[in-house]
Order: structure tokens, then sequence, then C-alpha cells
């Protein structure tokens, strides 16, 4: 096995999107996928220190018909199987607003906050970060210029920004391989 540490930094909002969107075009992509093997695909073999899977809880506003119902008992249902996985890390972000205005927050800032302080603690030698939103410049650059760190990102073809893809060591485009489906 390789000894280079790799933690890997999974935006689940930015990456359920995408997926939803390619689901549309091939049924062969999956939406609901296991995290821990995503991160043991990327890893390779290198050693896998630390999983963290970002996202937020279904808003309560889907309890009030039948088919939402089922979409928010689906989504609970997921994201507490995650949660049962070793290795990884669940980090709720929340939702604020009314209606069709909700808006994520507090995920972005804790994925920067988390790479940047275990960069800064030497927990990893690389990160590999799955997420096409260029908000996390402000994690990579530091992560990369200040702490000496490699950055790999997996993105989806036609959604990257120039300056993510300007800071990765490896930029990885995401593939059906890499997603496999999580049993629950």
């Amino acid at each position: 096995m390789n000894s280079t540490r790799v933690a890997v930094f999974i935006d689940n909002s930015n990456v359920y999107k995408y997926l939803s969107e390619l689901k549309k075009i091939d049924k062969k992509w999956i939406c609901l996928y296991n995290p821990l093997k995503l991160a043991q695909k990327l890893t390779g073999d290198r050693n896998l220190v630390a999983v963290f899977f970002y996202c937020t809880p279904p808003p309560s506003q889907m309890l009030k018909t039948a088919d939402s119902k089922k979409k928010y008992s689906i989504q609970t249902q997921y994201y507490a199987e995650i949660q049962k996985l070793s290795g990884v890390e669940v980090k709720f972000g929340n939702l604020q607003g009314a209606g069709r205005e909700l808006k994520e927050k507090n995920l972005d800032t804790q994925l920067t906050a988390n790479m940047i302080s275990l960069a800064a603690q030497n927990t990893f030698d690389t990160a590999i970060l799955v997420s096409n939103d260029r908000d996390y410049v402000s994690a990579l650059d530091p992560t990369k210029n200040i702490f000496g760190k490699k950055i790999e990102i997996v993105y989806f073809r036609g959604f990257i920004s120039n300056s993510l893809l300007r800071l990765a060591d490896i930029p990885r485009r995401a593939r059906q391989s890499f997603f496999e489906r999580l049993i629950f």
C-alpha cells in the first residue's frame, strides 16, 4: 500500500444536483451513491484517512404531500445509512428561507474550515474534492499553497470552474463507475 494519506471531501448537494441531471439523460447514473465506496475508488492504493460527506437534511415542507413524504423518507433513510458507514463523517448544513426560496447554509464554510484545519494539522497529504463549486477556491488555495498538500478534484464535465482546475494537481472527470448504489 502507498503511504500517501488521502482525505476525501464530498459536497453532496453539488454532486446530487449533477447526478440528477445526468440521470435524466442516461438512466445508468445513480443519485443515492455510497460515499465510502466512492472515496475508496478515488483513493486507490493510497491510505484513506478521512471521508467527509456534506449535506443538508430534507426540508420539513416535504411532508405536505404523499409524493414529497416518500422523497423525504428516502432522503432521511439515505443519510441515516451513510452515518452508519465506518470512516464516513456526515456534516450537515442547514436550510434557511421559506417555500421555494430555501438556501443551503454552512456547507461550503464547514468544508473549507475542515480542509484547511486538517491540512494545518498535517492529517493528510492529498485532498480530494468532489464538487464543481468554485467557492472552494478559498479552501484549495491555502491547502495547496500554504500547507503544501496535493489537490485532486473530481468534477462533472462541462460544469467545472477554471479557477478550480488551475489549483488541481489532478483533475478527474466523474464517471459512472465511481458511483455505486448504497443499499438500504
